[in-house]
């Protein structure tokens, strides 16, 4: 197979996504009539939360790729709206974060409807998708390559993005993840902002010694999320220093899966068909990806 490398002069890139995640988080443990008091911390996001990260954005001139639930956008078009109008790719979590290997058939259907909603929000159909919880059912990928969508961005597995190919006719890029990068694991378990940095730094280091992806996960919310003003003067602070270093190149999942398309990789087969003999005695849940928040 082709390994996969960057372009000349560009010694790793950083693909800086965001979970909006706002109430559709906090309607998993409340309902409508409940979201204020201890559920609005996905309220915080959007009010407090967006602007001070846009700022952060422009200040950094970074592109950040966005997923957000079609529920969500509908609560928020005009931010939605924003983040577009500001450069940033709006790219699709679902129609809100019920795990997609519970939706069964209908699972098309919903990620139709949450494509569309976004498309006429935005004004352009997303490219990239995220499963909420990492979680994919057993179509999932077949059905993201056949409503147009060019990557995918829940899967752990790799270094750098690669190639899938659902079917005879489609080809889907992952863009992968990695645990240790995603804000939430850390915020949610009430550790300070300086711990986080200090791990983010040794694992970019890390990764840009090696000539790899860092893939940054950040979230709006200001429960478990970066948009507090000392996270967000602390997530400053890191791109500045990652921006410091020569060959780093800040880019978008489209840009990524644009990249990753002309490669001349090799697909892989979807890796639901490794497991066909098992699904045939064991309903399926999602577990072909690790789980993050």
């Amino acid at each position: 197979m082709k390994p996969f490398t960057w372009p000349e002069g560009i010694r790793c890139a950083v693909f800086v996504s965001v979970n909006f995640d706002a109430e559709a988080y906090d309607l998993m443990s409340t309902t409508e009539s409940r979201l204020f008091g201890r559920f609005s911390y996905g309220r915080y996001g959007v009010r407090a939360g967006l602007p001070r990260l846009l700022r952060c954005f422009q200040r950094r001139d970074i592109r950040a790729t966005v997923f957000v639930t079609a529920d969500d956008a509908l609560r928020h078009p005009e931010a939605v709206r924003e983040l577009s109008g500001a450069g940033h790719e709006v790219a699709s979590r679902g129609q809100d974060l019920k795990p997609l290997p519970l939706l069964g058939t209908g699972e098309g259907e919903v990620l139709l409807r949450a494509r569309d909603a976004l498309a006429k929000i935005v004004g352009a159909s997303p490219a990239g998708f995220r499963a909420p919880g990492g979680e994919l059912g057993a179509n999932t990928l077949r059905l993201l390559a056949e409503l147009g969508y060019r990557y995918d961005a829940s899967f752990q597995d790799a270094d750098h993005p690669y190639l899938f190919a659902p079917t005879e006719t489609f080809r889907l890029v992952e863009v992968p993840g990695m645990q240790a990068l995603d804000d939430s694991l850390v915020y949610s378990a009430r550790h300070t902002h300086a711990r986080l940095m200090k791990i983010w730094r040794e694992e970019f280091d890390a990764l840009y010694d090696a000539g790899c992806l860092v893939p940054l996960t950040l979230h709006l919310r200001g429960d478990m999320g970066s948009t507090r003003a000392a996270r967000i003067a602390a997530l400053d602070g890191l791109f500045s220093y990652i921006a410091s270093r020569p060959g780093v190149c800040f880019m978008t999942g489209a840009e990524l899966a644009a990249l990753a398309l002309s490669s001349g990789q090799e697909p892989e087969p979807d890796p639901i068909v490794l497991h066909q003999s098992t699904l045939a005695v064991t309903p399926y849940r999602g577990d072909l990806a690790v789980k993050p928040i």
